[in-house]
C-alpha cells in the first residue's frame, strides 16, 4: 500500500488494533495535565532538543504516553520508565544527553482543554488508521493535533483541510 505521496506504507505506519482500543477507551476522560519529555543533547554550546514523548494525564488516574516510534515514522503508545531511560543515557553519553520532562499543562495550547472531556477524535485513514498524526477534540475548545515533525513530535492547534479522516469514512454511506 502507498500513501498519497507514493511512499510505500508498512505495518509500522498504522496504529495497531490494541493502540486503537486504548485510544477509544479515553473518550470522555477529562484531561488533567500534559507533560512533554524532551531528548536533550547538551554536547554543544546550544543544546539540541527533540520532543520525544508526550504524556496526557486524566482525572481518572489514567495516562497515555505517545512517542515517535523508533522503528517507524509514526506515533506509538508506550509506557516508558523515564528513570531507567535517564540512567541509560547518563551511562552511555556521560551526561551529554538526557530526557527532560516539562509540565506544559498551563501553556496556552493545553490550558483551555484542561478539565474537558476528550471526545471522539480524528485520525488519518488510508484503508487503516495511519499513525502519523492524532487530533484530540474537546468540547468548546480548539482541537489539538499531535504529529510527526522533521525531528520528533510536534503539537499545534488542528487546522482542518482536505485530509481524509476516519470520521469522514464512517459518515459515508
Amino acid at each position: 500500500m502507498e500513501n498519497e505521496n507514493g511512499q510505500e506504507l508498512s505495518e509500522a505506519n498504522f496504529f495497531t488494533t490494541e493502540e486503537l482500543y486504548t485510544l477509544a477507551s479515553l473518550v470522555n476522560e477529562q484531561l488533567a495535565g500534559v507533560v512533554y519529555h524532551y531528548w536533550v543533547n547538551k554536547a554543544s554550546e546550544t543544546p539540541f532538543e527533540v520532543l520525544d514523548y508526550i504524556t496526557l494525564a486524566f482525572r481518572s488516574g489514567n495516562a497515555l504516553t505517545l512517542t515517535a516510534g523508533e522503528e517507524s515514522d509514526g506515533l506509538k503508545i508506550t509506557e516508558p520508565d523515564f528513570n531507567a531511560i535517564r540512567t541509560r543515557l547518563e551511562a552511555e553519553f556521560k551526561g551529554k544527553v538526557t530526557i527532560e520532562s516539562r509540565d506544559v499543562s498551563k501553556h496556552k495550547l493545553w490550558k483551555e482543554a484542561l478539565g474537558r472531556e476528550l471526545t471522539p477524535s480524528l485520525m488519518r485513514y488510508e484503508g487503516r488508521v495511519l499513525n502519523d498524526s492524532l487530533v484530540l477534540k474537546f468540547p468548546d475548545s480548539d482541537s489539538i493535533e499531535i504529529f510527526l515533525g522533521l525531528e520528533g513530535m510536534e503539537v499545534d492547534y488542528f487546522d482542518e483541510d482536505n485530509e481524509l479522516y476516519l470520521s469522514d469514512v464512517e459518515a459515508q454511506p
